[in-house]
């Protein structure tokens, strides 16, 4: 179910659901997958802007770190799974970049997070990653496009 409801409650022209996240997280896996692109966006904040890095200084790119929004407005969030007695995550992330998607809305996604401590490449990824449907999503905010080093995580 997305915020707005069940698919059934949507005429969309089509057999298919339109749901403007599905894009969003689409655009952004394009653009990250583009490396690269001349044309840029009017809004320099937008999910939408061009080429990779457009939302930061120009260095060499691979993520755009976005949020997700649940319908009462909240970050996402996911947390470390502790498979410890007590039982309690240790650790929460509301940052993500998007792995891949699977089907039309389905997308698979890496926790990130900033390390305050590293000065020259301060987005480090997890190991923790977690395939969603965007349509229970409401909002995505674009934080900042960034080098991920993908392989060495925690």
């Amino acid at each position: 179910m997305s915020c707005y409801g069940d698919k059934k409650d949507f005429t969309a022209g089509s057999s298919s659901f339109d749901h403007c996240l599905c894009d969003v997280i689409k655009a952004v896996k394009h653009i990250q997958d583009a490396g690269t692109d001349d044309n840029c966006e009017d809004c320099p904040t937008s999910c939408f802007t061009k080429p990779l890095g457009g939302l930061a200084s120009p260095t060499a790119f691979n993520t755009r770190v976005i949020n997700l929004l649940t319908k009462d407005g909240t970050p996402f969030k996911v947390y470390k799974p502790d498979c410890t007695k007590s039982g309690t995550p240790t650790y929460s992330f509301t940052c993500f970049r998007v792995e891949k998607i699977i089907g039309d809305c389905c997308v698979m996604l890496r926790a990130v997070f900033k390390d305050p401590s590293s000065t020259t490449n301060p987005w480090k990824a997890t190991g923790l990653c977690v395939t969603v449907d965007i349509r229970c999503f409401c909002g995505i905010i674009c934080v900042d496009d960034v080098f991920v080093d993908l392989c060495p995580y925690d």
